[in-house]
């Protein structure tokens, strides 16, 4: 039952941090998931983990060793695979002989072999912590291929490095010729047993999905089993687990094979569940890692024969001259690389320069060193005048938190602006994310819904033909969005004056009555638009009438859906509240006419930005003064504005879904999202 509890809690951990991360863009999740771990080991109401290395390794590091390599680019992959190896295995091997040498000489009393031994556990990349940097920077393809090529492929070399440090620091003997000839068969075998083992059950699962043998229990229970196996083969026979995982799924190809309907389901259910997978147990890695921190540095801190402040230089130290290190390979392995397309090796540019550093910090340590760190023997310390094992535990615990920090601040600065995105890239984002939101319209589409639907579709074909349009502008999409926004204030800020002046009446005629009742209803509606678009947008961001319009903001969507539910069912009321709208619209869309050829005339926009904003309004001037609504015009009306309404989830959900298979960047949801929230306050006003 304790057991049951503590995954529990731990479950709950991920969750919240989760939702945090939604509200801390500039700060990655794994940050904010250490952090809770960290804070999770100082509450006495929680109970602490106890850090198992090897089942650790098979629970958790397997599987998503297993996610990252089945969904890699296998393209890139191959293209960059010198690239990648370099820094998998050669900067892995001076990174652990440079810093274990140094440690030593700086520290006599840290024996040579344990302070290589600690240079390998801190030398690879975590895949992970890698994984997890597409959604809080905008990385290149080739940048994010590279990086998580090292990352899967560097964990043998460094697990061989580490695993020869401990015997010879056993047996007193070390042999060169020997560590290469293990880190060779490591790579070798362990590459061909992964590979082998996964063309055998790919063509296992391709085979029952040709005799229509293939369903989704049977399906998931084979995959799910697949990346252990492999493991717990490879380490019975002696050879690196981890790169056998991957080798296993990079050569699998039946997640990306087959048509038809059954086989599109049991593949939707199969990413579905992994994307879960993935998703739980990294978050459950990171908090596991936060609680293992304290635990490995309060030895320290409690022990009189270390200083701790030597220790935090020491840890600032090693990560300086690890940093030195990589980015000098880096440097040195661009320089060297011949181009894809020429075959020559091209000069350093000031953009190869940055490429450089971006992959410098692009290598944030992580859960797999601090295993294996864990797996020092307790005999290190045999001997020594100092707590050695202790010792190596705060180095590495330190430096794990301090890479991924530093990958977290230095990332998003050398990472290109949102600004810097060119139009055409822009588009195509916006494009591909608009083309799956029609195609979850289309799927939802029923036959009482279709005309309405039709409708919808085709306003997102317009969109999408604008778009294109205008991927040469030099307009920007947040310029367009930032005069949206602005004509949306004057209208709030006119629809405020309206109303102050028309409850100033004290008996008011029937007009009077229904512009101040249309009026009511466009304010509470555009307040609601500009608090989602800018919390600050109102002005009010602190006292109790700011709170009272927060909560009747958040209320007011359920009473609509009420009212609409009602108006349905009684077409006199919808007929009545359009009514009052278009009563306030009409002198509403005159007065923002008005001060849109003015800014026409300042050009203090693109022009053909207003002009374009300009006509959508005398548009809908023309429809408002040209239209005598019916009851059965009204009704046609509210499935229009549930088919909308509907849109603008789906789109939502797209954005999202988008956002987190790193498609796209924070900063590119964030303007989607706005835009989405215009066109409601557009829909409203139409």
């Amino acid at each position: 039952m304790g057991t049951a509890i503590l995954v529990t809690e731990i479950l709950f951990a991920v969750l919240i941090s989760s939702f945090l991360s939604r509200f801390l863009p500039k700060i990655s999740t794994p940050l904010i998931q250490i952090a809770f771990g960290i804070i999770w080991y100082f509450t006495p109401s929680l109970q602490n983990v106890q850090f198992e290395p090897d089942m650790f390794m098979l629970l958790f590091i397997v599987p998503l060793f297993y996610l990252e390599a089945r969904n890699i680019d296998r393209k890139a992959l191959s293209k960059d695979i010198g690239l990648s190896l370099s820094l998998a295995v050669g900067l892995v091997l001076v990174t652990m002989a440079i810093s274990g040498v140094a440690l030593h000489e700086i520290w006599p009393a840290i024996p040579m072999m344990a302070a290589v031994a600690m240079g390998a556990v801190i030398s690879p990349t975590d895949a992970v912590s890698v994984a997890q940097l597409g959604g809080v920077v905008k990385l290149t393809p080739r940048q994010q291929s590279v990086l998580q090529s090292e990352s899967l492929l560097n964990d043998p070399v460094s697990l061989v490095g580490f695993q020869t440090m401990l015997v010879a620091l056993a047996t007193g003997k070390f042999s060169p010729v020997s560590f290469s000839s293990q880190v060779l068969a490591s790579f070798v075998l362990g590459t061909l047993i992964g590979a082998a083992v996964g063309l055998l059950f790919d063509r296992m699962v391709l085979m029952l999905r040709k005799h229509n043998l293939e369903d989704v229990t049977t399906r998931m229970l084979m995959e799910s089993f697949l990346p252990f196996g492999v493991y717990l083969i490879s380490e019975h026979v002696g050879i690196s687990g981890l790169l056998a995982v991957v080798a296993c799924g990079v050569v699998i190809t039946f997640p990306r094979k087959g048509v038809g309907g059954d086989v599109a389901r049991v593949n939707l259910v199969s990413n579905s569940v992994w994307h879960f997978v993935d998703f739980t147990l990294n978050g459950t890695v990171f908090v596991l890692l936060g609680i293992q921190l304290p635990i490995a540095m309060r030895a320290i801190w409690e022990d009189p024969r270390v200083n701790l402040w030597a220790m935090i230089g020491l840890v600032l130290l090693l990560t300086v001259l690890t940093l030195l290190l990589r980015f000098v390979w880096c440097a040195a392995t661009l320089r060297l690389a011949k181009d894809t397309v020429t075959g020559l090796r091209r000069k350093m540019t000031p953009e190869r320069w940055h490429s450089a550093v971006v992959m410098t910090f692009g290598g944030p340590k992580g859960a797999i060193s601090l295993a294996m760190a864990f797996t020092l023997p307790y005999s290190i310390d045999a001997g020594a005048s100092v707590p050695v094992r202790n010792i190596l535990l705060f180095i590495v615990s330190g430096y794990i938190v301090l890479s991924i920090v530093l990958s977290n601040v230095m990332l998003p600065k050398l990472s290109p602006k949102p600004e810097d995105t060119s139009n055409e890239e822009w588009s195509r984002r916006d494009v591909e994310m608009l083309r799956r939101t029609i195609a979850k319209i289309v799927d939802a589409d029923t036959a009482e819904t279709h005309a309405a639907v039709t409708q919808v579709l085709k306003g997102y074909y317009d969109r999408i033909e604008r778009v294109e349009t205008n991927i040469n502008s030099a307009t920007s999409p947040k310029e367009a969005n930032e005069l949206r926004v602005r004509t949306l204030k004057w209208e709030r800020d006119w629809l405020r004056d309206a109303i102050e002046s028309r409850e100033k009446v004290l008996n008011p005629d029937e007009e009077t009555r229904l512009q101040l009742q249309g009026a009511q209803y466009l304010l509470e509606h555009i307040d609601g638009v500009l608090e989602r678009l800018d919390p600050a947008a109102n002005g009010r961001g602190h006292g109790l009438g700011f709170r009272i319009a927060k909560l009747r903001r958040r209320f007011m969507p359920v009473i609509r859906r009420f009212w609409e539910g009602i108006a349905q069912r009684t077409p006199g009321l919808e007929a009545e509240r359009t009514r009052a709208i278009r009563a306030v619209q009409v002198p509403l869309y005159s007065d923002v006419m008005e001060k849109l050829q003015d800014l026409l005339l300042s050009h203090a926009y693109d022009v053909e930005l207003v002009a374009e904003l300009l006509i959508e309004y005398r548009r809908g001037l023309n429809q408002i003064l040209d239209t005598s609504m019916s009851a059965a015009q009204m009704a046609d009306a509210s499935a229009l504005e549930a088919a909308r309404a509907d849109a603008m989830r789906m789109e939502m959900d797209t954005i999202r879904e988008m956002l987190e298979s790193k498609e796209i960047t924070r900063e590119d949801a964030k303007l989607m999202r706005a835009n989405v929230h215009l066109m409601q306050a557009e829909v409203a006003l139409s």
